[in-house]
């Protein structure tokens, strides 16, 4: 017996890397057209952007969280045969913004989806300590060093599933998936990080088709190839890609009665 959906909107948020700021901007148009989701899903910069969403923060104060920072804010170089750099100065510095020490302390609930590498499968977190996900969910291979929970080692969830729809689709009536992934094939490609990078987001672009096809709404923010995935210099700009795109998306007649606005 298939049980009934018990929330009415689920947001998936893709990763992408800095290009994870175009969520926030999309989110601000959503607040703005009485969009509030019950439910939320991400990976990677998703998960990030979930995260602190789901702690109660507004996307104007996620946004100045990350205004002015560099890559060296949130991590540093490691000596580590499994990754370039490693991402402690994110764990620290969400720590302090986001007040949360666990799943259950979030205002919405929040399913953080990471890879584990070895059993070479999809894992999908929502309950115990919130910090140690988020992290492992956002560790790109090579470029990041893996995270371990439960003396299991966890990389980027966009491995396996870059758009988690999956995991949420059957709680909820209906689902805006914000997809910010995308490939300049024009981009020259002249060092190990580069080219682990354009592995990465080839095999994401790949394993997104499935769950594109099981949202209720799509919202891709235009002009992401414009900015590489560590992109700390355009922060304003990429928020704005994404509230562009989901007002014009939103404001179409085809849309405006598609999903329930709160009161």
């Amino acid at each position: 017996m298939e049980l009934s959906p018990t929330h009415k909107i689920g947001l998936v948020l893709s990763g992408g890397g800095a290009r994870g700021f175009a969520h926030l901007g999309v989110i601000q148009a959503l607040h703005e057209n009485g969009i509030y989701p019950d439910i939320i899903s991400g990976t990677s910069a998703g998960a990030i952007i979930g995260a602190m969403i789901a702690s109660g923060h507004t996307p104007e104060e996620c946004l100045h969280f990350f205004l002015g920072k560099k890559i060296l804010h949130f991590a540093r170089l490691t000596m580590s045969k499994k990754g370039i750099m490693i991402l402690n100065g994110m764990e620290e510095k969400l720590r302090e913004f986001l007040q949360v020490k666990t799943f259950e302390d979030l205002k919405i609930p929040l399913v953080i989806t990471a890879s584990d590498f070895m059993n070479a499968t999809p894992v999908h977190f929502e309950h115990g300590e919130l910090l140690p996900c988020v992290i492992a969910s956002s560790s790109i291979p090579v470029v990041f060093t893996p995270r371990m929970i439960d003396h299991v080692e966890y990389v980027d969830g966009g491995v396996f599933m870059n758009l988690p729809v999956r995991p949420i689709r059957k709680r909820c009536e209906k689902i805006i998936a914000v997809e910010i992934n995308s490939i300049d094939t024009s981009e020259k490609i002249t060092n190990m990080i580069g080219m682990a990078i354009r592995s990465f987001h080839l095999g994401l672009d790949r394993n997104t088709d499935i769950d594109r096809n099981m949202c209720d709404i799509f919202i891709a923010p235009q002009n992401m190839t414009k900015y590489s995935i560590f992109d700390l210099e355009h922060v304003q700009e990429i928020y704005n890609e994404g509230y562009q795109t989901a007002q014009r998306i939103l404001h179409s007649s085809v849309l405006k009665n598609s999903i329930p606005v709160s009161a």
